[in-house]
């Protein structure tokens, strides 16, 4: 009972690192080996076309694929079978050479198929230890999926992000200067501007993607701040997870970038409060402002803030600027938590 408690517990501990299924499965499979005296196992999952034929997954050399006719995929994954010859009536015997004393585990998806060097005893403890250990495998198996689909909707989300900033803000950018180029007398302090803001975008956004986001708000914030010629001040509380962090260093990236280029600030101030349910960030400069209803907008090539509030608005929040001549510029976000 102890042994079986403690395979329980170590296949347990395989099965919650943070390591790609690949990896996991391996680690559990072994882990199930030495607890059950196995000296083969292997992981089948289903291929695309699903059950009942099924793919070598991990484990030791053996078939490809199994095949099983209906009748026996049902009895296959009912309960733990052991086998002690080759079994062709159920399914074909995947070892080489075969094995003698084998046994199939059912999985929610897929199977298990061990051998072991001696006679196998499947008694009531053991069948016991076998359940829970396959039931633990095919949890493992669901959450390391779960985790791969949702990093890789994480990272699609990302590249869709960086599209909009990068991608589309550089076009925009480079139209302004185009179109500047093709005049007869082109403006040049809005041919300087459109290719500075260009440069200033990619530049800020291979800092973003060759740095690790910090590892609380605050950091992020004042990592932002150091980022500005302008003199700024941080104060605030609490925290928020790494997305909404991202953003929040971002807008304060933008609008910082901003007060430099655009407002002749002489310092800055970034305020927030972040709880339970909301973030909200708050960046003012006491440059010389400007008015909402004349400004430039994504026409111009002026892309950055635009982007900012369509990024808060898909988390469900949103980002705003207020701004008067004469007395600097207000920019605020808040986002759900």
């Amino acid at each position: 009972m102890l042994a079986g408690l403690a395979a329980v517990s170590r296949v347990s501990r395989a099965l919650v690192a943070p390591d790609e299924l690949p990896v996991l499965a391996s680690t559990a499979l072994e882990e199930m080996r030495e607890a059950l005296h196995l000296d083969r196992a292997v992981l089948y999952l289903p291929d695309a076309d699903g059950q009942p034929v099924l793919r070598r997954f991990v484990g030791d050399a053996a078939a490809q694929a199994l095949s099983f006719d209906e009748e026996a995929w049902q009895l296959a994954t009912n309960a733990p079978i052991v086998l002690r010859e080759s079994a062709g009536w159920l399914v074909d015997n995947p070892f080489d050479p075969p094995a003698t004393d084998w046994l199939i585990l059912p999985l929610i998806e897929g199977v298990v198929i061990a051998s072991a060097p001696a006679r196998i005893a499947l008694d009531a403890l053991s069948g016991t230890v076998l359940s829970l250990l396959c039931s633990q495998l095919s949890a493992g198996i669901t959450t390391a999926r779960l985790r791969r689909e949702l990093q890789a909707a994480a990272i699609e989300r990302e590249r869709r992000q960086l599209t909009a900033e990068v991608h589309d803000g550089l076009a925009q950018y480079l139209a302004v200067a185009r179109r500047e180029l093709a005049l007869a007398e082109p403006d040049r302090a809005r041919l300087t501007e459109a290719v500075e803001s260009a440069h200033r975008l990619v530049r800020e956004r291979l800092r973003t993607l060759s740095h690790e986001t910090p590892a609380s708000l605050r950091a992020a914030l004042e990592a932002a701040a150091r980022r500005a010629r302008t003199p700024v001040r941080v104060s605030g509380h609490g925290d928020a997870g790494p997305e909404a962090v991202t953003l929040a260093a971002r807008v304060v990236s933008e609008a910082l970038a901003n007060a430099d280029a655009h407002a002749h600030a002489t310092s800055a101030q970034v305020t927030y409060a972040a709880d339970d349910e909301r973030l909200e960030l708050t960046v003012r400069d006491d440059g010389r402002g400007f008015d909402p209803a004349h400004a430039a907008g994504i026409e111009d090539g002026h892309l950055g803030l635009t982007v900012m509030r369509e990024r808060a608005r898909g988390q469900g929040g949103d980002c705003t600027v207020t701004s008067t001549p004469g007395t600097g510029t207000e920019v605020h976000l808040w986002i759900p938590l």
